[in-house]
């Protein structure tokens, strides 16, 4: 190995903290000139295309990052690397927003202030005068820095044509020399960006390597799309338009002109003429024409829901009979009716169209409908599509009666599901798209409207379950579900002709898939709802020891000490026995008694309760002492404790002993006052000179009496059972905000008879959010709400949550399989049908 690759090596395993050029290189920088340096309108484009295109790609590094951790975290062997990974899961989704915006703010940042990210670039190469200010890179850190060198250096490798193109258009467009290390939208610039807002997440090393791994996946080796957009966007301003690579120009100039023979060549003929039609006139919005036999009333699909065939251009007419003629000519027999070709209805003389002449146009229509991608779905009116393809092709005939009966049902089922709040609009626009293969079952199959049990109707109600809490991002194009239903529905339109086994193929893959979806999401909605429940029965064990100390000491003045052992020692030994046992256990019944007789044990009157107290101090002491070693106490502040009860019920004792001894002699007193006065009555004494002591001696009754006169078995405290009815009662009070409701509310019944229902959460200033009732949390009367993927939406209390019902804060989604409720819709429309129908 040569001296220079030694010298490179070491660089690459040390980095400068602190005296170096590379360290302060990136601060002398932004210092060096403005925190915003004016772009012009070329370079602003350039940044503007950067930044959409890098934000389209993250959020999408992120959702693949959560589903490969939970994956990791579900095959994890040990506790320990489970939790890292479900609390990497956590941070991650926390803090995405965040990232997002640091990580796009960092690249706009850099074509303000470009910036040298180049890996090992910043380092002095004079390493004899910067020895002392070096340090050895951890295993965590030089692990990531491998994999960013290893991404820049594998994009430079690939498209270092596009990042030097690029490079020479900015560096004429900016103040500084622009190469391509310090490309603001470069390689190196971005993984540099990447990494920085990496360094605030908290996270294990294997969920940040899955990260990195992610974002060169799914961002970094598709840069050289972004290399590519932005030189053609800055060609298209007129920026170095003649740089181009010549080995491109070559292969350009070979390939066919676009639009020339070759380009349809492979095009089958249905296919080179039915999506033209649809553009122009079978996706057009408008009513369903009436007057046709079959045809739909228009009353109940909206204006611009509903697909028509017609269209006024002749020539395009005439294009599309062209290419669809050459296979159906002859297919339906105009027989002996002259009449305008079209579609006629029964009756007027022109032949009936067979079913199989019927299905066959239906699955040519079927395969020519372009996908649909818009932010609403529309109807296809099969029998405008119908009426244009006869007139194409001049031939005249009518539907059967129950063929047309068939499409009038299907065109209302599928506008029964266009207007269903249930599913999110991207969700019911896929559905739609079947309408087609599930017309061609009903026509087939005439009892296809009461086989409940058929794996079209399954595979619909599976799709339309699975999608009901699912609420489409701002990336929802790359969301897993959405992803499937449009593989599933594509399938269908590809795959199904006439044999039912394909949808019980793709009912059973996607069975498979909702079944994984659910295990994840049950996963974190069970750490949710623990969570939850575990700080409902805190908060409703503190309510609990709250509401026996409140009951037991209102209007009460009890002694220091005695409040001291309430709140450091009994408080806990109630809270916890609450915890584990709950309040029907014996042992929190036993602590309550004590607590109860500890307060009793000093406000019970002495001298009267001093046997009592003789009884109930032993064992009151000991079941005191136990509490207070439960709680680890030290055994010095069990002795102060003990000890300042003890002398407490000492001064009680001596108290009760004076009263006892002031009382005996009061008693001797008044019978020697009542024999003088017997005496005195005999010798007859004057009643003047007895007044004055006979007047004192009273007084001092009066106030003796209202001691002694106090019962002896007077309730100084409530018994225990009417504390444990307190504690029943104790709950987490009502918002003051919020008025009660009677009992015979609508609203306030409801919420008795929820159970896991499905729910749009309606908020003033934000987006609506579809949430599902996950859990009832009894210990506080509360209703805790979830989404799709089991984290937390909203908790609310009965009250509150009768409000938001009363309010439509709350609005209940319907219950039910999708095509019964649709069926449904259908009966009570159209009454009574020839064809055969079971919901």
């Amino acid at each position: 190995m040569s001296k220079d690759e030694m010298e490179r090596n070491n660089n690459e395993l040390f980095v400068i903290t602190g005296g170096g050029k590379g360290g302060a290189a990136r601060q002398s920088n932004l210092s060096g000139s403005p925190n915003t340096r004016q772009l012009s309108r070329n370079v602003s484009l350039v940044n503007q295309k950067t930044i959409q295109w890098i934000q389209s790609r993250v959020e999408e590094v992120f959702t693949q990052v959560d589903d490969s951790l939970f994956m990791m975290a579900e095959k994890a062997h040990q506790q320990e690397e489970q939790d890292q990974l479900f609390q990497a899961i956590r941070v991650i989704r926390v803090e995405q927003s965040n990232l997002i915006d640091g990580f796009c703010d960092g690249i706009e940042d850099r074509f303000h202030n470009p910036r040298n990210d180049a890996p090992g670039e910043d380092v002095s190469p004079d390493l004899g005068s910067s020895l002392k200010n070096l340090s050895l890179v951890n295993n965590d850190d030089l692990e990531q820095q491998v994999a960013i060198r290893s991404m820049v250096s594998n994009i430079r490798r690939d498209h270092a044509e596009a990042i030097a193109a690029l490079s020479l258009r900015l560096d004429t467009l900016v103040s500084c020399k622009i190469y391509d290390e310090n490309l603001p939208l470069g390689p190196a610039a971005i993984c540099s960006a990447f990494a920085e807002v990496l360094d605030d997440v908290e996270v294990s090393l294997r969920a940040r390597m899955t990260l990195l791994k992610k974002f060169e996946l799914h961002l970094v080796n598709r840069l050289g799309e972004l290399y590519e957009a932005c030189n053609q966007l800055l060609i298209e301003q007129g920026v170095l338009p003649t740089i181009e690579d010549p080995l491109r120009h070559r292969n350009r100039s070979n390939a066919p002109a676009a639009g020339g023979p070759a380009s349809g060549a492979n095009v089958p003929p249905v296919a080179a003429a039915m999506p033209s039609q649809m553009a122009d006139s079978a996706l057009s919005p408008g009513a369903v024409p009436g007057g046709v036999s079959g045809a739909p009333s228009g009353s109940y699909a909206p204006a611009g829901h509903v697909l028509t065939g017609g269209g006024s251009d002749p020539a395009g007419a005439s294009v599309a009979a062209s290419s669809v003629a050459g296979s159906n000519a002859g297919t339906v027999s105009e027989g002996s009716y002259t009449g305008v070709p079209g579609l006629v209805p029964a009756g007027a003389g022109a032949p009936a169209m067979a079913t199989p002449t019927l299905l066959q146009h239906l699955g040519q229509f079927q395969m020519s409908l372009p996908a649909q991608s818009g932010v609403s779905g529309q109807l296809i009116n099969v029998t405008e599509l119908l009426q244009q393809h006869l007139v194409e092709n001049r031939q005249s005939a009518s539907l059967h009666e129950l063929d047309s009966e068939v499409i009038r049902l299907v065109d209302m089922l599928f506008s029964f599901m266009l207007e269903d709040r249930n599913l999110a609009e991207p969700i019911k626009v896929q559905l739609i798209r079947m309408q087609l293969p599930m017309l061609k079952l009903a026509v087939s199959d005439k009892a296809f409207f009461s086989k409940s049990g058929h794996p079209a109707r399954r595979l619909l109600n599976e799709l339309a379950d699975a999608a009901i809490g699912w609420q489409p991002g701002e990336n929802y194009l790359n969301d897993p579900l959405y992803r499937e239903v449009c593989t599933i529905v594509e399938e269908v339109l590809s795959r199904y002709d006439q044999d039912d086994r394909v949808f019980l193929r793709l009912l059973e893959s996607f069975r498979a898939f909702s079944m994984r979806e659910r295990k994840r999401a049950e996963v974190m909605e069970r750490r949710t709802i623990d969570e939850a429940q575990g700080t409902a029965r805190v908060e409703a064990a503190k309510a609990r020891v709250a509401a026996v100390y409140d009951t037991l000491t209102a209007e009460r003045k009890l002694p220091k000490i005695v409040h001291e052992w309430l709140n450091r020692v009994w408080s806990s030994v109630l809270f916890r026995a609450c915890l584990k046992e709950g309040t029907d256990s014996g042992v929190w019944r036993q602590h309550v008694l004590t607590a109860r007789d500890l307060i009793w044990s000093v406000v019970a009157p002495m001298p009267e309760s001093s046997v009592k107290m003789q009884r109930l101090l032993p064992g009151l002491k000991k079941r005191l002492e136990e509490g207070a070693q439960s709680l680890s106490m030290s055994a010095g502040d069990r002795q102060r404790l003990m000890g300042g009860l003890e002398v407490l019920y000492r001064e009680r004792q001596t108290l009760g002993e004076r009263v006892e001894s002031e009382r005996e002699r009061r008693t001797r007193e008044r019978l020697v006052q009542e024999l003088r006065r017997e005496a005195d009555s005999v010798l007859a004494i004057p009643v003047v000179e007895a007044v004055a002591p006979e007047d004192k001696g009273a007084l001092d009754t009066e106030v003796l009496d209202e001691v002694r006169e106090l019962p002896a078995d007077q309730k100084a405290l409530p018994d225990v059972e009417e504390i444990q009815q307190v504690v029943t009662e104790a709950a987490v009070l009502a918002p003051a905000d919020l008025k009660p409701l009677p009992s015979d509310d609508n609203h306030w019944q409801q919420t008795y008879h929820l159970k896991d229902s499905w729910f749009l959460l309606r908020h003033p200033e934000k987006l609506p959010v579809r949430c599902r009732l996950a859990a009832i949390i009894r210990e506080l009367d509360q209703f805790m709400f979830v989404n799709r993927q089991g984290a937390k939406v909203g908790v609310y209390s009965r009250l509150e949550l009768a409000h938001a019902l009363r309010d439509e804060e709350l609005l209940p989604l319907e219950q039910g399989p999708l095509f019964e409720r649709a069926l449904q819709y259908v009966v009570g429309s159209c009454g009574d049908s020839k064809i055969p129908i079971r919901v």
